[in-house]
């Protein structure tokens, strides 16, 4: 007789299952057995209007839908199927035995009655008005399964929760739709939502479609493998720790975590709600910086602090950055652990870019010296389970649902989680505060001498690439900046190359998780995974932030 926990955990893979068996027609073709890299799998199996509907730039695509040129049903349709197609099973026959394999695992369920039906209201109110239903028109988008969907299930990776529904969408989810977005799918995250890889006891390991050997990231992970697969135009996630950044820079895409308090967060299922030591929020992880740019611009025009008063009411800029120059500081590593080969080439590659200037912008380009990070990762893994954990172990422990390796990581081997009184808890928020305000101090003196600080930071978004299954035990390089509260925002630069990122002779570690990464590391693991990087701005300058971002982009040659 199945246990509880098993019985729990097969209803909600039947979700899964049952809500990809619905594409049609089927999905077939597929290579056996899988390659590592799976992203032209596509081409093989899709027809050539569905691989160019999917592989169009986002706005792109609503501009299309907003001439006539495409419906929002056959732009949804075609999403629906590569999103499913990310998630295929292939099954072989191994020595007379079927041996099961999946492309990406990225799924916990595909909306496919809900989206085509949003999809024909739209197509049925553009035809009998001529105007768009909105900036999204008919565009498809995908979010993080923790974010409420009304009449479905939302276990937000725990198996007690495999049964738990809710009657109303997130809010961001309402937002979105209002500005005419279509929800088409749900995305895994790993459990306890504080891995930045991607695995749980209820879906298992979703995978990388650059290289399936390797972590498509957390804890949007889902999220990051279906754009690395083009199969999603804008996800949303949730980032306290780089859960947005890491899975869209493991998958060579673009993320975003926002200042808290700008973008809507109702509707979130998580067994912390309430915890506000450091805060969270919901970000995009888009195909180009345009989408995340217009996704924060219409969110933010939408007014959503008028129905979820915890929101600030701070108005996007367009012309954030207009004094024609744009001072970067660079932070090449962190003083704790060094960053990999490929990205110190990515670093030197985006320097030297600025360097040889942008038309119209003057480019200064200064060091950026990192102040005790090591001290500030101490703090912030104090902060983010400041009764121990002990709601999280209670929740596991109710059906029997064992914590998975990096669960325990950052919950129980972890040396600075403990159970907080509410004097210890004040302390805590004191220093984080002291914190705080010498980076702030430390910020404004890199304007000392000229009167304009660092309007952004160049860093890693991680030591490395999409990390090796299980081996994700550093997330400072993204973690830092939630703890300042800063914006944060990680792009494409380039992958890694078999010869020019070789590991370094001779190295020496700085310290034990220095020695880790190093160790790990070597060219042929990670082969064709992309290398992504950070921008960092000051809190509330979101829009300095993605401005900057083109200014980086065209340096690079890039019409961003």
């Amino acid at each position: 007789m199945a246990t509880a926990l098993e019985t729990l955990v097969a209803k909600a893979v039947a979700i899964r299952d049952e809500s990809c068996a619905k594409v049609n027609p089927p999905l077939s073709g597929l290579p056996d057995p899988l390659p590592l890299n799976v992203t032209g799998i596509p081409a093989l199996v899709l027809t050539k209007e569905e691989c160019e509907i999917t592989e169009t730039e986002p706005i792109g695509l609503v501009e299309k839908m907003a001439k006539g040129e495409l419906t929002a049903v056959t732009v949804v349709k075609a999403f629906l199927r590569r999103a499913a197609l990310a998630q295929k099973v292939v099954c072989s026959l191994w020595i007379s035995t079927f041996v099961s394999s999946q492309l990406l695992n990225c799924l916990t369920e595909l909306l496919w009655d809900r989206a085509v039906a949003r999809a024909t209201e739209i197509d049925e109110y553009f035809k009998k008005t001529g105007k768009t239903l909105g900036p999204f028109h008919g565009l498809p988008i995908s979010s993080k399964e923790h974010f409420s969907v009304k009449d479905r299930y939302v276990n937000a990776s725990f198996v007690a929760w495999a049964e738990k529904k809710v009657d109303r969408d997130a809010h961001v989810i309402e937002v979105m739709e209002s500005l005419g977005a279509v929800l088409f799918a749900r995305s895994t995250q790993p459990q306890t939502i504080m891995h930045v890889e991607t695995e749980t006891v209820l879906y298992g390991t979703s995978y990388n479609p650059y290289n399936r050997n390797l972590s498509c990231g957390g804890s949007t992970g889902g999220e990051g493998a279906l754009l690395g697969f083009n199969a999603t135009p804008l996800g949303m996630g949730t980032d306290i720790g780089g859960s947005a950044r890491w899975p869209a820079a493991s998958n060579g895409r673009y993320g975003l975590r926002p200042t808290a308090g700008r973008v809507p967060m109702g509707g979130l299922i998580g067994p912390t709600a309430g915890a506000e030591s450091i805060s969270g929020a919901i970000g995009p992880l888009a195909q180009s910086r345009r989408t995340m740019e217009y996704f924060m611009k219409h969110v933010i025009g939408s007014k959503p602090w008028i129905t979820e008063p915890g929101l600030l009411p701070v108005p996007w800029r367009d012309q954030a950055l207009s004094s024609g120059k744009l001072k970067v500081g660079v932070l090449w590593s962190d003083g704790v652990v060094n960053p990999l080969p490929p990205v110190k080439r990515a670093l030197n590659l985006v320097v030297d870019a600025l360097k040889k200037g942008v038309p119209g912008w003057d480019i200064e380009v200064i060091p950026w010296e990192p102040k005790q990070h090591d001290y500030a990762w101490e703090l912030t893994s104090q902060l983010y389970y400041t009764d121990g954990g002990e709601k999280v172990l209670e929740l596991l422990a109710s059906v029997g649902e064992e914590p998975l390796p990096l669960t325990k990581w950052i919950l129980t081997e972890n040396p600075y989680v403990r159970k907080q009184d509410i004097h210890s808890l004040w302390e805590l928020h004191t220093k984080r505060d002291a914190y705080r305000a010498m980076y702030a101090e430390y910020w404004n003196e890199s304007g000392m001498e000229d009167g304009h600080p660092a309007d952004i930071i160049l860093c890693p978004a991680a030591p490395g690439v999409a990390c090796l299954h299980g081996t994700a035990k550093y997330w400072a390089y993204t973690s830092h900046w939630n703890f300042l509260d800063y914006p944060g925002a990680v792009f494409p630069v380039t992958a890694v190359d078999q010869e020019l990122d070789v590991p370094e002779k001779d190295y020496t570690p700085m310290n034990d998780q220095d020695k880790f990464f190093y160790d790990l590391y070597s060219p042929e693991k990670f082969v064709d995974a992309p290398v992504n990087l950070q921008l960092v701005s000051r809190r509330f300058n979101d829009d300095v932030l993605l401005q900057a971002m083109k200014i980086v982009e065209n340096a690079l040659g890039r019409d961003s």
